[in-house]
């Protein structure tokens, strides 16, 4: 995959986790029930983004890229670093920079 497929890919894998976060995450959040990422509801959304994407390489390496069966460096990278950007669309930084009056 090249610049322009990665980007698209973190693009869509960003998007989805930041709406996670949006929708069911910030409550949660608010009250107190979810504290650090060590939560297992965190460590679960992790793990499915990683079994999902894991899924996702393997086609996008069998039908996309015409990989002669199971290329699994890339199948492992790629899920990977799917992951490492959509932790960063779960956990948003929160702090917020407000104009001045």
């Amino acid at each position: 995959m090249g610049f322009l497929g990665y980007l698209l890919m973190g693009s869509v894998v960003y998007v989805v986790a930041f709406m996670i976060n949006i929708k069911l995450l910030r409550q949660k959040r608010q009250t107190g029930e979810i504290d650090s990422m060590t939560h297992p509801v965190m460590i679960a959304y992790l793990l499915g983004c990683f079994v999902v994407m894991l899924g996702v390489s393997m086609l996008l390496g069998r039908f996309v890229l015409n990989h002669q069966g199971f290329d699994w460096a890339f199948i492992g990278v790629n899920s990977l670093v799917a992951t490492v950007i959509f932790y960063f669309g779960l956990n948003p930084d929160t702090s917020q920079m407000d104009l001045p009056d």
